[in-house]
């Protein structure tokens, strides 16, 4: 008879699963913003990411141009944004059926109400591509090789490796992390 308990052969089989050793890193949420543009935004501000049809966000008159509309997801009303447009790019995600948003927390209101409840926005992109887990050393600082209208907003880069690999792509591509808060603070609240 084994006296084995289920733990003790899961310990056995799977020692990586109760392994002490804590895991270095953040996670952060990949994404292109256009065909040649990828970048990275730190998972503490995503609140999930999701494909929503085109009749799920209402179009609503005078709003600025990279306002798709408004959108409701975990029971909130707030604005879709095409990030490209947003950050001074082309607008990509313009009439689609279907758009691929990420719901991201944005800071405290700065809006007149002065409300403690941090902003929602459902930020349209070209296409979200996962999860990756990355060391703050492995970032470089300078920002030269972001495209102009993105440097005051990307506050750092990393060369594609093993942690930002996307199996699509047999090329070597730079990722941008995005500062989503100074990019929504300047271009929406000024």
């Amino acid at each position: 008879m084994n006296s084995l308990t289920t733990t003790d052969r899961l310990k056995e089989l799977l020692p990586q699963l109760f392994s002490q050793q804590q895991r270095q890193g953040n996670y952060y949420l990949r994404f292109q913003l256009t065909d040649d543009i990828n970048l990275l935004l730190d998972l503490g501000h995503v609140q999930e990411s999701l494909t929503i049809d085109a009749s799920q966000i209402t179009a609503v008159p005078n709003l600025p141009q990279y306002a798709v509309g408004l959108m409701t997801a975990r029971n909130q009303v707030f604005l879709a944004l095409d990030l490209a447009h947003l950050a001074g790019f082309a607008p990509e995600t313009l009439n689609q059926r279907q758009y691929q948003t990420i719901v991201a927390c944005v800071g405290s209101s700065q809006n007149t109400l002065q409300s403690e409840e941090p902003d929602l926005y459902g930020l349209t992109v070209k296409r979200i591509q996962g999860v990756s887990r990355i060391q703050p050393e492995q970032f470089e600082s300078s920002v030269a090789s972001a495209p102009e209208p993105l440097q005051p907003f990307i506050t750092g880069s990393i060369q594609e490796d093993s942690a930002v690999q996307d199996e699509d792509s047999g090329e070597q591509q730079s990722w941008f992390l995005l500062d989503l808060a100074r990019l929504i603070m300047t271009q929406v609240y000024s």
